[in-house]
């Protein structure tokens, strides 16, 4: 009996423990929806990150966020956390938004939430957005970008180039645009910059890191008005945080044992860009359609040789001009001289800002008679946007003594009478030999030829079956990669499987690189920042949501690309 009522005891005892734990933990679950902001003054052009924190509240659904039209989302992202103290636990989901503010003004946010059947409404946030209307030589903040155009006027055949300037006072693991900068009625070409590389200056007395983030060479196809549109711009900055802080922490902080990496999302300033049909009246017969400030440098071999011999005139071409249509310097030719003309290097560059174009040519004059021969100058007509006028460009002309006799024609003959020269035409021609029948006679030359060139083309046709079935069988396996990660239930597996299909592309593992590595081992810029943004995704705390995965690599499996490929 005494047995029995201890038992009882304990029971009760029991029962009372698991009631008082289990009180702060049922009264944890009233729910809360929280709306955040990293700052509510921002800058337009400049983006921000926005929070829905949706507390005690699993399955809850955001049913819209009131003034959120006026902001691009750029990105988004979700985060969980269950959090356990001494009064209870929290369970926490957190919607994370990047935004980029349309316009300028003041704005509401708030966030409306469906949860249990009822609808909740979150805190409102008050966002006042300013202007970016920097002039030149002024901050605008501690990370933004300009746009500068070498000219804002020009005629049609001049080249642009657009700089896309970045300022900083973080420090900055890489950027790259996240759209494709194309301009409608302009062919656009990207230069090669080096990203890493910065000089530094001073704005309003603060110090600036400076990088050139891309270079543009427009060349516009029609006369009138274009419009350069605004681009987004992903910086990713290097954040310290935790306990290891040396110099104070925060984006761009130095020094520190812990450190991650923050997509910023900046717009470049959209600009307008006008061209002008090139003046009818002056201008030349022969105009050879350069646009711009042409100068020619020319160079003779020598003044003097025997007949029979050659000299060269090394010339150059080169300024502020288009020189893409100059394909040869004496197109009709130098009297008294026969001429092979030759391109050799072409080069472009930018040069204080503007546009800059070199092409070198070499001429091969051979005399056509002794004596002394006059060479005559070797000019073209361009159009010069800065005096508005058709101007010429010249190489000056020169003497040039030739030695020795000119050999006399077979059978004799005197004066002025051209020397003549032996030349063997070798043609195919026919000849009756037999009634109803043709002979064909042909030099061997010419049939070890045909037969070398019809060899030739069957190496080639081999060589390319060769390459498109290799070509097959690679895309085979990353489509097989892909089909088996599509049916992947896991998102480590799901991750796992995609680090194959990038490793199968690009030779380079996401697991055991970093962001940086990734950065600089993919072709794509584009490419690299979805790759990045899925690394930052898996690395993050928190259940991952496998279908928004699966999304992510559906988008960026397009832009997969095997290195054979590339370079082929």
């Amino acid at each position: 009996m005494a047995g029995n009522k201890r038992k009882g005891i304990a029971v009760l005892l029991v029962f009372c423990v698991a009631a008082m734990l289990s009180f702060p933990l049922m009264a944890a679950q009233e729910p809360v929806f929280r709306l955040d902001m990293d700052s509510l003054n921002l800058q337009k052009g400049v983006s921000g990150s926005l929070t829905v924190s949706l507390i005690n509240a699993q399955g809850a659904e955001i049913a819209e966020i009131e003034g959120i039209e006026e902001f691009d989302i750029l990105s988004e992202s979700i985060s969980t956390s269950i959090s356990i103290s001494g009064s209870g636990s929290a369970y926490q989901e957190d919607r994370h938004y990047t935004i980029m503010p349309k316009t300028a003004g003041q704005f509401n946010l708030k966030a409306s939430i469906r949860f249990n059947g009822r609808e909740y409404e979150s805190n409102v946030l008050p966002v006042t957005v300013a202007e970016s209307s920097a002039a030149e030589g002024e901050a605008e903040s501690d990370l933004f970008v300009k746009t500068v155009l070498s000219q804002e006027a020009a005629y049609l055949g001049e080249k642009i180039i657009v700089t896309y300037e970045l300022y900083s006072r973080y420090n900055l693991e890489n950027f790259g645009f996240a759209d494709y900068t194309a301009v409608d009625g302009v062919m656009s070409k990207d230069l090669p910059a080096e990203q890493g590389k910065a000089d530094y200056v001073y704005l309003e007395g603060v110090r600036y890191a400076r990088y050139v983030a891309k270079q543009l060479v427009l060349d516009p196809i029609r006369a009138g008005n274009h419009t350069i549109p605004s681009f987004t711009l992903q910086v990713n900055v290097i954040i310290d945080e935790g306990p290891g802080r040396l110099f104070g922490g925060g984006m761009g902080g130095m020094g520190s044992f812990f450190s991650r990496t923050q997509a910023v999302y900046l717009q470049t300033e959209e600009r307008e860009l006008t061209i002008k049909a090139l003046p009818a009246q002056g201008k030349p017969v022969d105009f050879s359609g350069i646009v711009g400030e042409l100068h020619l440098d020319g160079q003779y071999s020598r003044d003097e040789l025997n007949y029979g011999d050659s000299l060269s005139l090394r010339a150059k071409a080169y300024g502020n001009c288009n020189l893409d249509g100059l394909k040869e310097l004496a197109g009709d030719g130098l009297p008294g001289f026969a001429v092979y003309e030759t391109q050799q290097n072409i080069t472009e560059s930018v040069v204080n800002g503007q546009y800059h174009a070199e092409k070198e040519f070499e001429l091969i004059l051979v005399p056509e008679r002794n004596g002394v021969l006059p060479i005559a100058p070797v000019s073209l007509s361009y159009f010069n946007p800065q005096s508005a006028n058709y101007e010429r460009a010249e190489i000056p002309g020169a003497s040039i003594t030739v030695l020795g006799e000119m050999p006399l024609p077979a059978g004799g003959g005197s004066g002025f009478s051209a020397a003549m020269e032996t030349v063997a035409i070798h043609q195919v021609y026919y000849r009756d030999t037999d009634e109803g029948y043709f002979t064909i006679q042909m030099r061997k030359q010419v049939v070890y030829g045909v037969a070398a060139g019809i060899a030739l083309l069957l190496i080639l046709a081999a060589a390319l079956i060769w390459l498109l079935l290799s070509r097959k069988r690679k895309n085979t396996a990353l489509q097989l990669l892909y089909r088996q990660l599509m049916a992947a239930k896991d998102a480590q597996e799901i991750y796992s499987l995609f680090n194959a299909m990038v490793r199968h592309c690009y030779h380079l593992s996401l697991k055991a690189s970093s962001q940086k590595a990734v950065w600089d081992g993919l072709p794509d810029r584009m490419l690299a920042s979805q790759v990045i943004e899925i690394m930052n995704l898996m690395e993050s705390e928190g259940p991952k949501d496998e279908l928004a995965l699966k999304e992510k690599i559906k988008s960026i499996f397009p832009l997969l690309t095997p290195l054979r490929e590339l370079k082929s």
